[in-house]
């Protein structure tokens, strides 16, 4: 994602109103959960809880937990490693700034 910090930031406000939302994992973050034990065969449902610009080192950023898992734990990833649902207007919007 090449935006410019103004970009960023407004693609962050427009995106926190909409959560916690639903999504899924991408193959890279898939492969990460699953070294940790929280992928079974399929990619679990995640709940997004955060996003926020964590400059231009590393860009955008989620705070996201899987949905069955008891425990509660949070994981922080790239906000390009997880597919929000495209029905909703925030994930539009990130399709649209993506082209």
């Amino acid at each position: 994602m090449d935006f410019s910090y103004a970009n960023r930031g407004s693609l962050v406000q427009n995106l926190r109103p909409t959560l916690p939302r639903s999504a899924y994992p991408r193959p890279a973050l898939v492969a990460l959960l699953r070294a940790r034990g929280y992928a079974g065969r399929g990619s679990p449902q995640l709940i997004v809880l955060d996003v926020f610009d964590a400059g231009a080192a590393a860009g955008l950023m989620c705070r996201f937990a899987v949905a069955e898992d008891s425990d509660g734990s949070s994981f922080i990833a790239p906000l390009a490693q997880v597919a929000l649902q495209r029905r909703h207007p925030a994930a539009r919007l990130r399709a649209a700034r993506q082209r």
